[in-house]
């Protein structure tokens, strides 16, 4: 009896497969022998199956009493018994099909589905219209960001809870910590978003914000397939469906099926060029509207976007109540990481967003859409728990309390800080905050080195009012220079901000007032860069004394657009290098008031708020400042001249533009000044003499070059994506990024200028033609760090005695 019933059992095991071989395979064409990807393979009589890489390769598990099949469209079809796979790997070379019909010859290859994909590029406006013509829906967000922690690593002795605080998740043999997590519910009525529900959280308070706006807003996005290109990572990534799609994938038409009597077409794609940022995957459409009913996505690991280990997206739709396509579910997974995982180099890439290393960030995003009416009767806190949204898995109050117990952890705490100084360019310590930290040093040629001390109340003292100032110190002119400050924030909100400021100090020149609408915190000492401060060849002798007093009254309107006036009074005192001289006499000291203007067009921008400062993202929106400048200059004595007013406008536009793998950032400025006023108002394009590339700067001028009142400057900077360097053996693997740069400007001065005083002579106001430089170098280089060959474009300046032929220079940057 028990033999009997062992051999049962036995039977039965056998039948269901489990001593199953896997093989591994390749299907090529017989003809060409180049692999055919994305056949369908599967055993015969059951749903397991398969469907080839790029690289045509296959593996399936099979036992001894299967058969093997594969189809491909425009191939006969295989089937192959289990027992008669006698080679490994296995290559199956397919044959072409060819049908007759009449004296036609038809062949069903990608012709095919070139003709399916040009009704769908000619239906997806309609079908994009119809998407957006439904104004009645709710949708429900979750975002999780996990870290991988290794249990054996030293995490142990950092984290003494690790287990409480952290989580297994299915199929990992790691642990998970939560780092964000937010849960959205929004209402769509007419057109217009409405949040009803909000619930956020993470483990770096400080630091929440950035992690929504460098990752999520970069990666966890609305994956419109419609559009022509979808912004991912910084970089415009062209789609599948777009109208130059057959440019950049090659298509292939996998099969078509009927469901309920209405015909499907399945498609899958791949980049032409391995090497670019490209998405590879499959979508299926209907083939009476050929509207997309789903569509998988992921990046290959040949893309080689830096920090990415795997990127993954899966968007589905369903019918509404009168037959239109409509989203079902959005999901997006990102598997971020200092270092490609090893272990994932040979995967096929959409696997690679589950191979995860100890240290690997986890991002997802999972968004469900619903039509249904009867969630208006339901409490927005607990749509999670309806029906409609059931099949997402929500987050649990225990994943919560995870996030408040990190929260008191030491090193935690201490790296939240670290990054909350590097955003706000302030040290929490407390009810005082030190800052800004770029203003601690600097080096110039009057004061030498420059230490300082910047201080302010901060957020746990006074919510809505801060009162400052510094005070600092020079190691060569060994004297106090010192600062006062205050904001305050009139309503709960920034609507109306109120600042005023105080200083006894030195200041360039050269210094550009419209660059703080720009960049903030602008050094206005001398070299603040820290690569600058301390590779410096000549320290700047162009500064001068200065006891300034301004207010800035504030007024943001709106998310994208704010206005600023700002009166002020400055006194300001000669240097040994800058003197004020007016027809041979020498002035010690002269003073100037007016009122600066300035309107920020942000066309809604997206930005962090912080203490008291808005921190905005430079992205595909450019930012328009629009600045006016009207005062008058006095000087000393009772017989000195009468002056009249002046003026000056100045303009400012920056942004960044994508172009697929590639982008340029850009910063355009002009102005105007005239009427009566000194020259240390003129434009004064300078560089900083050192090995520190600047951003929004020179790079070859000296500290003193040219000095206009009508001028126009340019700075683009292209970033190549890796469109060469991704190509080159073994150099890929360091993904280093193509820079280009180029810088140039233009002026006069003309003479609707009044100079106050003598122009000094190391400045120039003749150009004959625009002066410009030009960038070459690389970055990413270690992560962090750009390198670039810098040299004067053209020879008319060559020897002005004002600026350099060439030079290396080098930056701290970082980017996707």
């Amino acid at each position: 009896m028990l033999y009997k019933i062992s051999l049962v059992i036995i039977m039965v095991i056998t039948n269901l497969g489990v001593f199953a071989l896997e093989i591994t395979g390749y299907v090529k064409d017989r003809k060409s022998q180049e692999p055919i990807p994305f056949s369908n393979i599967w055993v015969k009589g059951s749903t397991k199956g398969t469907m080839s890489d790029t690289n045509g390769q296959f593996i399936i598990k099979l036992s001894q009493n299967d058969t093997l099949c594969l189809s491909s469209v425009g191939y006969q079809k295989w089937e192959i018994p289990a027992k008669k796979i006698t080679e490994s790997p296995l290559i199956v070379f397919m044959d072409e099909e060819v049908q007759e019909l009449g004296e036609v010859t038809v062949k069903p290859e990608v012709s095919r589905a070139k003709v399916l994909l040009k009704q769908i590029q000619e239906r997806k406006k309609e079908n994009r219209e119809n998407i957006q013509k439904v104004s009645d829906y709710k949708m429900f967000e979750r975002t999780t960001v996990y870290v991988a922690i290794d249990s054996a690593s030293r995490a142990n002795r950092i984290i003494n809870n690790l287990n409480e605080v952290t989580m297994k998740l299915d199929g990992q043999s790691l642990r998970f910590s939560p780092i964000y997590l937010a849960e959205l519910g929004k209402k769509n009525s007419f057109g217009k978003d409405s949040i009803v529900y909000n619930r956020k959280d993470g483990i770096f308070p400080k630091l929440n914000q950035t992690i929504e706006s460098l990752i999520l807003l970069n990666v966890v996005i609305d994956m419109d397939f419609y559009k022509d290109q979808i912004n991912i990572l910084g970089r415009g990534i062209t789609s599948p469906l777009s109208n130059s799609a057959q440019l950049h994938y090659d298509f292939y038409l996998n099969d078509s099926t009927y469901i309920d009597d209405t015909k499907y077409f399945s498609f899958s794609f791949t980049p032409k060029n391995k090497y670019n940022p490209l998405f590879t995957g499959r979508f299926t459409v209907e083939d009476s509207t050929f509207a997309l009913t789903s569509i998988f996505a992921y990046v290959q690991e040949k893309a080689n976007i830096n920090f990415v280990n795997g990127f993954k997206s899966n968007v589905n739709y369903s019918k509404t109540y009168d037959d239109k396509w409509f989203y079902d579910n959005q999901e997006i997974s990102l598997n971020l990481a200092l270092s490609l995982n090893k272990d994932t180099v040979s995967k096929y890439g959409s696997q690679r967003i589950d191979e995860i290393s100890s240290g690997n960030w986890l991002v997802t995003k999972t968004t469900q859409y619903s039509t249904s009416k009867r969630l208006n009767e339901i409490r927005p806190g607990n749509w999670k728990n309806q029906p409609e949204f059931a099949s997402s898995n929500h987050l649990d109050e225990g994943t919560y309390m995870r996030v408040e117990k990190l929260k008191e952890n030491p090193v935690v705490q201490g790296i939240d800080a670290i990054g909350g100084m590097v955003l706000t360019s302030y040290i929490d310590a407390g009810k005082i905050e030190i800052g800004p930290v770029f203003d601690i040093y600097s080096t110039n040629a009057i004061e030498g080195q420059r230490f300082s001390i910047p201080l302010r109340t901060g957020e746990k003292m006074f919510e809505r009012f801060t009162v400052g100032g510094f005070l600092g110190y020079g190691t060569k002119s060994k004297e106090l220079k010192y600062g006062l400050n205050f904001a305050w924030q009139l309503l709960p909100t920034d609507k109306f901000i109120i600042r005023g400021n105080y200083s006894d100090d030195y200041n360039l020149v050269s210094q550009d007032k419209y660059l703080r609408f720009i960049k903030k915190n602008p050094n206005t000492r001398g070299n603040g860069n820290f690569i600058a401060a301390i590779t410096s060849k000549v320290e700047n002798p162009y500064l001068k004394e200065e006891k300034k007093f301004n207010m800035i009254f504030e007024y943001n309107a709106r998310e994208d657009i704010s206005f600023e006036v700002s009166p002020y009074f400055l006194h300001s005192i000669e240097t040994p290098d800058v003197h004020f001289t007016r027809n041979n006499v020498n002035y010690h000291t002269y003073n100037n008031y007016g009122i600066l203007f300035n309107t920020r067009l942000a066309f809604g921008q997206y930005y962090d708020q912080y203490y008291f400062a808005r921190v905005y993202y430079i992205d595909e929106t450019p930012i328009v400042n629009l600045s006016m400048d009207i005062g008058q200059t006095k000087l000393p004595g009772s017989n000195s001249d009468n002056f009249g007013l002046y003026a000056q406008f100045h303009g400012s536009v920056s942004g960044k533009v994508n172009m697929g793998l590639t982008f340029m950032r850009y910063m355009v400025n002009s102005g105007y000044l005239f009427g009566d006023a000194p020259y240390d108002l003129l434009d004064m394009p300078v560089g900083s003499m050192s090995y520190g590339y600047a951003k929004y700067s020179y790079n070859l001028l000296h500290h003193a070059s040219f000095a206009h009142n009508l001028y126009t400057n340019v700075h683009l900077d292209f970033n190549g994506g890796g469109i060469i360097l991704n190509r080159i053996p073994f150099i890929r693997k360091l993904k280093l990024r193509e820079m280009v740069s180029l810088k140039t400007h233009y002026g006069k001065l003309t003479g609707s200028y009044k100079p106050v005083f003598d122009l000094p002579g190391y400045y120039t106001t003749e150009m004959s033609k625009p002066y410009a430089e030009i960038g070459f170098g690389l970055t990413n280089i270690l992560k962090v760090l750009r390198v670039e060959y810098v040299r004067q474009l053209g020879g008319t300046y060559l020897n002005s005695g004002f600026t350099d032929k060439n030079g290396i220079f080098f930056r701290a940057e970082m980017s996707f």
